[in-house]
């Protein structure tokens, strides 16, 4: 490891082990784990031929009852690089107990529950073969106990998981039916292999249950914004990946032409290598019931929603929630729901699942509070009002200034607030966006880093659920590099801007530019009397280990110019309390 990733991984990995500390994880991890049903057979290393001449290596997880009865079932599958022999089951976790990552990473909302056969991420076996299906674990290429050239979002790897697919539908145990679920990168992975990116999606595979996994690795980690993160790649590469790679580090690099942590300086534009890393998502046309949060703003959130808006499923539904990842995928109520979701598309049970509304919103007024849950019809809902509040000195108003105003802040050490109270009760659930007009004064490039809180009657701040155990972020995020500001205007909306990522546009002197920053969606609910904090500053606003920016902290003043012809505004998602979808 290079000094500069070593001090990277250490000031994303000290402030995480230091609140495991504190909270006594380390040694008390934050997950519950139970025995599995003595029911189970578990074979492990299953080698899986791949066309190419090498194996791949499973583990399957089936019933001994329904095995000597000669039983055909459908499988649960999921697939990834993180080494599926690390479970409490085999001994090879930390002191026996859940994988390591809970003893590290807060839990909000609770513990997760699953058994001891439970790899990272993934689906319980325990669970499944009790309802009657086989669990398949995966290695992709590469990695752990699987053979063949390892790779990263790769097509590739979309092909093998496939092959993977159809030997598995055509084991005399399985009755050829196939849906794929799992968390993060077990998400990912289903979108490669249900599209038509590397080649046509096996038959076999019937439905997909992606929860929480980026769609653009370009656009909604390494450089959301055009600002370069360099703290999760090398957390996630160092505590994840290194290990497990067969052939160590120099396989990657054979196959990639370098490691993850360098790509966006071998390709610190959206090239070409970047595009075949991005699932064509709007060629899956599989069932898919997709988890989504809004409480993992620094990573998942809009990748998970992307997948679901553009896949052209007939048949897709989307979850959401605003607690933690894994507290939420094992629970009782997801794996009941994910449960209906197979039955329907594997088994043909249809009848508790098939006319089940498409969206499941859940309206949170604060970090513990669910102010609703109910049923909608799409996402975005289409009765979003969108609405501007526009900047005058430090107020968000709904009424345009007409004089023209300059409100400035130090890029390093100032941050600008703007206040917005609501005289009515109000729902914000959607996309948020903010238009600026900038002007930078003693460089020709800045960084504007956005957080939207919600505040209370009293002005105090609210606090919501974050990425990897934040507790205290906002409502909503977003940043922009001013010279990444350039649009791609075919996936662009109003409210929701995309930058191309191709282009950098340095800012001449006294040159006013326009910018839209996309900040990242939510729902959530304000009594009349609350309202919103805006803060912009030139800095990251809220730490959240592991994540960090690499941010030059350039000198001079970011100008922001409202009024006249500078509409300066924070475009909000207003829900109409008329025409509300259905309670849950």
């Amino acid at each position: 490891m290079k000094f500069n990733e070593f001090r990277i991984l250490m000031r994303s990995l000290l402030p995480i082990l230091a609140g495991a500390l504190q909270r006594g994880q380390l040694f008390r991890p934050a997950a519950v784990l139970t025995e599995p049903d003595a029911d189970i057979l578990c074979e492990y290393d299953v080698r899986i031929p791949m066309s190419e001449g090498f194996f791949l290596t499973a583990n399957v997880f089936r019933s001994k009852a329904a095995a000597a009865r000669g039983e055909r079932v459908p499988v649960v599958m999921c697939a990834h690089p993180y080494d599926n022999s690390l479970i409490p089951a085999l001994k090879k976790t930390p002191l026996s107990g859940p994988p390591k990552q809970y003893r590290m990473i807060r839990q909000c909302g609770g513990r997760p529950v699953f058994s001891t056969l439970t790899g990272w991420e993934a689906p319980d076996p325990d669970f499944w073969v009790r309802h009657a299906y086989a669990v398949v674990n995966l290695n992709l290429p590469g990695y752990a106990s699987s053979e063949g050239p390892p790779s990263v979002f790769s097509k590739h790897q979309s092909r093998c998981y496939g092959e993977a697919i159809e030997w598995v539908a055509a084991q005399s145990w399985c009755d050829g039916n196939v849906g794929l679920s799992g968390v993060s990168f077990l998400a990912i992975s289903q979108y490669y292999v249900a599209s038509k990116t590397a080649s046509t999606p096996p038959a076999a595979l019937k439905c997909i249950a992606p929860w929480e996994g980026i769609s653009d690795p370009y656009r909604d980690l390494l450089m959301n914004g055009g600002i370069q993160e360099v703290g999760f790649p090398v957390f996630w590469w160092q505590t994840e990946m290194s290990e497990t790679i067969r052939g160590g580090e120099q396989a990657i690099i054979e196959t990639e032409g370098g490691l993850p942590l360098s790509w966006t300086e071998m390709h610190p534009f959206l090239d070409e290598n970047w595009k075949a890393k991005i699932p064509d998502l709007e060629s899956i046309e599989l069932p898919m019931l997709v988890g989504a949060s809004f409480s993992d703003h620094s990573l998942h959130t809009m990748g998970t929603l992307r997948a679901f808006e553009r896949a052209r499923s007939k048949q897709k539904w989307l979850y959401t929630h605003r607690t933690g990842k894994w507290v939420a995928y094992y629970s009782d109520e997801v794996k009941q729901l994910t449960l209906d979701f197979m039955d329907c598309f594997l088994k043909g049970k249809k009848d508790r699942f098939e006319s089940r509304p498409r969206v499941t919103l859940e309206v949170r007024s604060n970090r513990e509070t669910i102010h609703e849950r109910r049923f909608e019809n799409e996402w975005p809902l289409a009765r979003t009002q969108y609405r501007p509040l526009y900047f005058e000195n430090s107020a968000l108003t709904p009424t345009a200034p007409t004089t023209r105003q300059e409100i400035g802040f130090d890029s390093r050490n100032e941050t600008l607030r703007l206040r917005h109270t609501f005289d009515v009760d109000t729902e914000l659930s959607g996309y948020f966006a903010l238009k600026l007009f900038v002007e930078s004064r003693g460089t020709d490039d800045g960084d504007l880093f956005v957080v939207l809180h919600k505040i209370d009657a009293r002005g105090r701040i609210v606090y919501f659920n974050g990425s990897v155990g934040l507790i205290h972020d906002g409502v909503s995020r977003g940043c922009l590099r001013l010279s990444r500001r350039e649009l791609d205007l075919n996936q662009s909306t109003p409210f929701h801007p995309v930058l191309s990522g191709t282009s950098h546009q340095p800012l001449r002197p006294d040159e006013i530019v326009p910018v839209e920053i996309a900040m990242l969606p939510s729902a959530t609910f304000f009594k009349k009397g609350e309202g919103l904090l805006l803060l912009i500053a030139g800095r990251e606003i809220i730490p959240a280990p592991p994540f960090q920016r690499r941010v030059p902290g350039r000198r001079g003043r970011t100008i922001i110019h409202t009024g006249g012809p500078f509409d300066s505004h924070l475009l909000i998602p207003v829900i109409p309390s008329a025409g509300a979808g259905r309670t849950e």
